[in-house]
């Protein structure tokens, strides 16, 4: 095997200068070469995930991936109504049912129905909660355990049961 400038045959010098001036192996203008940058993803568990994912549910009513955003129990509301306390997941899943016919959901905390909730029953729309009033007066809030799963919700057929 013949060599030239010690370097194999099939490897000769123009062709490493040719190597060397590809555009990644290119010093940028601070002479240092160029480092790709991963995108970021989200936090799939983080309480804000799983808010938007939850959110993103009530939007479009497909309540398959709550599934995976749901404690095992979770303690259920609807106003004027004895329904439910704690029940299963899948049962509480199926409660949602109830809001199948609201429309244009707004979770926005400045929306001045959903700051008037949370004075008027802090307890179930205050801090801690995530609040969505409907264009059609309903009312749906929820909250999340430490583990950021979905372990209380509340459900009013419209807001003016709870402010006048």
């Amino acid at each position: 095997m013949g060599t030239k400038n010690n370097l194999p045959e099939e490897v000769q010098p123009e062709e490493v200068q040719k190597i060397a001036n590809t555009p990644s192996n290119q010093p940028t203008t601070n002479n240092q070469l160029p480092r790709s940058t991963p995108s970021p993803t989200p936090i799939e568990n983080s309480s804000d995930y799983v808010e938007e994912q939850i959110v993103a549910v009530i939007n479009t009513m497909n309540t398959q991936p709550l599934e995976g955003y749901t404690a095992d129990t979770v303690s259920v509301r609807l106003e004027s109504s004895s329904c439910c306390g704690v029940i299963a997941r899948s049962e509480a899943i199926s409660q949602l049912s109830y809001l199948h016919t609201a429309t244009g959901w707004d979770f926005d905390p400045t929306n001045p129905i959903i700051i008037n909730l949370a004075s008027a029953a802090p307890q179930f729309y205050g801090a801690g909660w995530t609040v969505g009033v409907a264009s059609n007066e309903y009312v749906f809030s929820f909250k999340l355990n430490n583990q950021n799963k979905m372990d209380a919700y509340n459900i009013a057929a419209t807001y003016k049961l709870l402010i006048p």
